[in-house]
This record gives C-alpha cells, sequence and structure tokens, in this order.
C-alpha cells in the first residue's frame, strides 16, 4: 500500500485519487480552488489536505492534475519527492503559445499552420479583414476552453463578432489559418531518460453536442489506441527527446496535430494528463494504474503490460446547469447515478461526495459527473460496452452525453492508415 499526493488546480484529479484508492492505496487531495472544496466530501480514503507541504515523507508519490502547479511541483522535486505530471518547463509549453510553437519549429519534423500573434482587439479585426480563409483564434495563457474560436465561412463573420463584443478576453492571441485534415493527437509518457512505450493515439470530441455543435468543453469523449511506434511518433515526439532529457520531464507529453496526406500540422503540446484520455487509456493497462505512474515517475526500467490489439472509449456525462457558468450547488446531495460493484472498474465519478448514508452523490461543484469507460477489440465494440454500462447506471433522465463518440473514428484511422500516418498492422 502506497500514499499519493495529488495536486489539483480544480479538481480534476478527483477520478484519478479515486482509483488509486480503490487499487488499495491511500489517496490524498489539495484542491486549490475554493470553490471545489465540496468534492469528495464525506470520505475518509480519499481525503483533502490543507497544506502539500506538510507531512510530506508520507508520500510515496506526487502527481500533478493539471497547468499552473509547475512552481510547487518543482518545489517538491527538490526536497526529493518523486513528482509526475508538473513542472516550470510543463507549464510553459503548455500555456505559452509561442514557446510552444518554437520548440515544434525548431525540433519537430511537422509543419505549422499559417498564423500570427496579436496584442489588442483592434488588430484582431484589421487581420480578420484581409483574410480569405477561414481562421482560428486561440488566447495565449490559461484560457476557458469556450474562447478558442473556430471559423465557418472564409469571411469569419463569426470571429469578428466575437472580437467587437467580447475582445478583451481573446487577446493577448494568437490567429491561425485553419487546416482541414484528421484531428489526432499522439501522447508518450517520458521518465526522465527515455520514452516508456508504448505510445497512444487519440481521437477526441472536443464540442458539446452530437455532430460537433455547441460550445467548445474540451472533451465529451475519445477513442484511444496505443502504438509501438508511427510515423507520427517519429516526427511529433521522438526528436523531442534531448529537450526532455535536458529537463529531466517526467510525464505524459501528448502532441495534438491536423494531418493530410502529404503533412502534419502541429496544434499545442499537452504535458499532464488529459481528461478524458488518462481514463481511457487505464482501460488498456494489464497491471494497477499506481504501478504504471510509480515505476515511470522513479524511472526505473519498465515493461508496460498492455492490450496491444484494442481501443478504449471514453464517455463524459455531466448534468445542468454544465456547460454554464452558473452556481452548481443546487446539485449537491443529489443522485444521478446508481453503481454496481461490477462496473466501478469502468466508472470515473468526478463531481462526488458521500451523503450520510455513504451513497455516492453530486457534490455540486460543476455538473461534470464523471466519464464511462470500455475496451474491445474494435472500435465498434467498445463503443457497444460503454453505451450499455452507461444506460445500466443512469437514474435521471436528464443526465448529458454525446452518443456518437466513435462513430467516425474507423473511417479516419482507416484514411491515415491510407496515407502511412499509422502502421497498417492495427486494425
Amino acid at each position: 500500500m502506497a500514499s499519493i499526493l495529488i495536486l489539483s488546480l480544480h479538481g480534476d484529479g478527483v477520478s484519478l485519487a479515486l482509483r488509486l484508492q480503490q487499487e488499495g492505496h491511500i489517496a490524498k487531495m489539495w484542491i486549490k480552488d475554493p470553490k471545489v472544496r465540496p468534492s469528495l466530501e464525506g470520505y475518509k480514503n480519499p481525503s483533502k489536505v490543507n497544506d502539500p507541504r506538510k507531512m510530506l515523507d508520507q508520500y510515496d508519490l506526487v502527481l500533478s492534475d493539471m497547468a499552473k502547479m509547475g512552481p510547487l511541483c518543482d518545489e517538491l522535486k527538490d526536497k526529493g519527492k518523486l513528482v509526475l505530471g508538473g513542472g516550470k518547463f510543463n507549464d510553459k509549453l503548455e500555456l505559452d503559445r509561442e514557446y510552444g510553437q518554437k520548440v515544434c519549429k525548431s525540433l519537430l519534423k511537422v509543419k505549422l499552420p499559417e498564423s500570427v500573434t496579436l496584442d489588442t482587439p483592434e488588430e484582431c479585426l484589421k487581420y480578420l479583414e484581409d483574410q480569405v480563409d477561414p481562421q482560428v483564434i486561440k488566447p495565449l495563457g490559461n484560457a476557458p476552453v469556450n474562447l478558442t474560436l473556430v471559423s465557418s465561412d472564409p469571411e469569419n463573420r463569426t470571429l469578428k463578432s466575437f472580437v467587437k463584443e467580447r475582445g478583451k478576453e481573446l487577446v493577448p492571441c494568437i490567429i491561425q489559418r485553419q487546416v482541414d485534415g484528421v484531428e489526432i493527437s499522439t501522447e508518450g509518457w517520458f521518465n526522465g531518460r527515455e520514452w516508456i512505450k508504448p505510445f497512444n493515439h487519440t481521437m477526441e470530441k472536443k464540442r458539446f453536442l452530437e455532430e460537433d455543435k455547441g460550445p467548445n468543453v474540451g472533451c465529451m469523449g475519445n477513442v484511444v489506441w496505443t502504438t509501438e511506434g508511427d510515423k507520427l511518433t517519429e516526427l511529433g515526439l521522438i526528436p523531442l527527446t534531448p529537450l526532455l532529457q535536458k529537463v529531466n520531464y517526467v510525464g505524459p507529453l501528448d502532441f495534438n496535430c491536423i494531418v493530410k496526406d502529404q503533412d502534419a500540422y502541429f496544434l499545442e503540446f499537452t504535458p499532464r494528463f488529459g481528461y478524458d484520455a488518462i481514463q481511457a487509456l487505464a482501460e488498456l493497462l494489464k497491471e494497477p494504474l499506481f504501478d504504471f505512474l510509480y515505476f515511470l515517475a522513479s524511472g526505473q526500467p519498465m515493461e508496460v503490460p498492455y492490450y496491444k490489439d484494442q481501443f478504449s472509449i471514453a464517455v463524459r456525462l455531466s448534468i445542468l446547469p454544465y456547460p454554464g457558468s452558473e452556481d452548481c450547488s443546487e446539485l449537491k446531495g443529489i443522485q444521478f447515478l446508481q453503481i454496481p460493484d461490477e462496473a466501478k472498474k469502468h466508472i470515473w465519478l468526478s463531481d462526488v461526495m458521500k451523503n450520510k448514508d455513504q451513497e455516492e452523490v453530486c457534490a455540486g461543484v460543476d455538473g461534470v459527473l464523471g466519464a464511462v469507460t470500455a475496451r474491445g477489440e474494435t472500435v465498434r465494440e467498445c463503443k457497444r460496452r460503454a453505451y450499455r454500462t452507461l444506460s445500466n447506471i443512469v437514474i435521471h433522465k436528464d443526465l448529458q452525453f454525446r452518443r456518437d463518440i466513435a462513430d467516425d473514428v474507423e473511417e479516419k484511422v482507416k484514411k491515415l492508415k491510407e496515407w502511412g500516418w499509422l502502421n497498417q498492422e492495427k486494425t
């Protein structure tokens, strides 16, 4: 039995803490955001701590669940703790889009979409007036995902309206020419010296509604599968090795791009856990999640046992007012899911607490109840299993989830294999 501390900005790592507890470990969380305090009420394990710097000797492993935790992570590393998933370098690579583009340009063997960095709404409007192709606006820093705006017409009319009405929220920003193709994320896990195989790919649905409509919420579901290596890993991850060795990088690193038949176009790095990709990836591990994380963080030689020829899926579950920003406190104490013991390994709860009867209920934090995961030998099989589990646990008719997760993955994978980006043996 090990003791793990999770450093959390907004409680994203709650589901990881619960999984580590299910594996027989002691999990503790420090959550910085005071609005998330109801999370995990009623639990004895996992539990919450008020000061992550106290009683450090008790922790065998420290995990960072989100960006902006870099200074604290580096401080704990300097005190001799095993820390995975955070650091000042991680923050800079994710939050400073210009730096991420410089790293891509100098090291990766992929292309960058035509882009420009602008500081004022006036500059943005002037630039958009001169464009004849659809554009994308990406605010710099850790801006909300719904402020990443994608145009749907060459005149960029919607983008111009956003800039006129909400321009101060968008700047400084990068405006990038939209690239048509297949969007895919390629992730590797680095132990400070080398990549630990397997790598993995993710195809994600970022928008709230079917047919990719509605606000961008970051993730409403995804499909994950592993690879020992392919063209995407060779061009997008392997060239980063010397830089990662130099900064003693430990943790996951995701390279997100849009692929066409001949070229891959860099979008961004994600040097942290991805939600809900980490949950889907865990379905493909044949060993406990803690074992994988601990041996990676300690830099020990390791062979990762995993389901090589299978896919996994994650489907996010939520309840109103999500994805709005309204107060969710009225949801506190309400039971929306009923989970039998045999399904618990496929359920990753997030906005959760226990009531006086020790029932798992909503904590009223943000309305993101969690995710359902499954694996299968085909995309269709893992999707069928996940939605079957979902139908068995839902006890409230207003539960929100997309019903089209994974629908287009087989077609996209086939196209990427035909173009030579993925290995042909993957089915």
